[in-house]
C-alpha cells in the first residue's frame, strides 16, 4: 500500500468513498435521515471536486483502488479522514495518518484539529486527540453531533 497525493480524475471515487464509508460505518452513530444529509445520493460533482481541489487531499492505494484518503490544511485542519468501509480495522487509518504527520512536520505546525463524528471519536481519541468541545452542526436540514478535537504536536509519536 501506498499514500500519494489524490489525482484530480480521482475525485468522483472519492466521492464514492466518502458516501459509502459514512451510509456503511457511520450508520451505527446516526439515523438515516442524518446520513443523508450529510452525504446525499445526487450531489453536483463540479462542487465536490472543487472541493477537492481546494483541501489537497491524499489516498492510500492497494493495487488500483483507493482504501481511504485524507487531508491536513496549513491552519492543522484535518478536513477529510475516510478509510473505506471494506478497509477498516487493515491500518489504513494508521498509514494515513502517518502522512499527516509527516506533512504536518514538514509544515512545522503545532497542533491539528479536525470536527470528528461519533464514530470516529475512537480512532482520534487513540492518536492523542482530545475532545475540545461537542459540537452540534447543521447539515441540509439536520443536526449532526460531532466534536471539535484537538492535539498538541509537540507529544507527536
Amino acid at each position: 500500500m501506498e499514500v500519494r497525493n489524490a489525482l484530480p480524475e480521482e475525485y468522483p471515487q472519492l466521492w464514492q468513498l466518502f458516501y459509502e464509508t459514512i451510509h456503511t460505518v457511520n450508520a451505527r452513530d446516526y439515523s438515516p435521515q442524518q446520513l443523508d444529509a450529510w452525504a446525499p445520493a445526487e450531489i453536483e460533482m463540479s462542487r465536490w471536486e472543487a472541493r477537492m481541489a481546494s483541501i489537497h487531499p491524499f489516498v492510500a492505494i492497494e493495487g488500483n483502488e483507493i482504501a481511504g484518503f485524507c487531508d491536513v490544511q496549513p491552519d492543522g485542519l484535518i478536513d477529510m479522514f475516510f478509510v473505506h468501509h471494506q478497509w477498516q480495522r487493515r491500518g489504513v487509518g494508521r498509514m494515513l495518518f502517518a502522512e499527516i504527520e509527516r506533512r504536518a512536520a514538514a509544515m512545522k505546525l503545532k497542533s491539528l484539529h479536525s470536527h470528528v463524528s461519533l464514530t470516529a471519536r475512537p480512532f482520534f481519541e487513540a492518536h492523542g486527540f482530545s475532545v475540545e468541545e461537542p459540537q452540534q452542526v447543521t447539515i441540509n436540514g439536520q443536526t449532526l453531533s460531532n466534536f471539535l478535537m484537538r492535539r498538541s504536536l509537540n507529544s507527536c509519536s
